[in-house]
């Protein structure tokens, strides 16, 4: 299993080499973003913050079209993947340091 900077090295480096990535590997790393993004707003307890997502509905609509994207529209759309998996990473170290217990000295 990948972990979250697994997937960010993932889709930036294929952003980087967007031009060189076949359509179906495109399509392979939108679904992965995809899912990364809606597992991890799921984990953080805000499912709904994938509806509201303009970036989540960059990534369905781009699933159903890699074909007809532009090298430059593929690689805004993995970069703002990334974004989005930063925040749900910031999100979960958050909620993790509120459920520990804290330390009194």
């Amino acid at each position: 299993m990948k972990t979250i900077a697994d997937v960010i090295t993932e889709l930036t480096a294929a952003a980087e080499e967007v031009s060189t990535l076949s359509e179906g590997e495109k399509l392979r790393l939108l679904g992965h973003a995809y899912v990364t993004i809606k597992e991890g707003w799921e984990l953080v307890g805000e499912p709904t913050r994938l509806q509201e997502s303009a970036e989540a509905m960059d990534l369905i609509q781009a699933g159903g079209i890699p074909l007809h994207l532009y090298d430059d529209e593929m690689k805004a759309i993995l970069l703002e993947a990334v974004k989005v998996i930063w925040q749900i990473e910031k999100a979960m170290s958050v909620k993790e340091a509120e459920a520990s217990p804290k330390h009194v000295r």
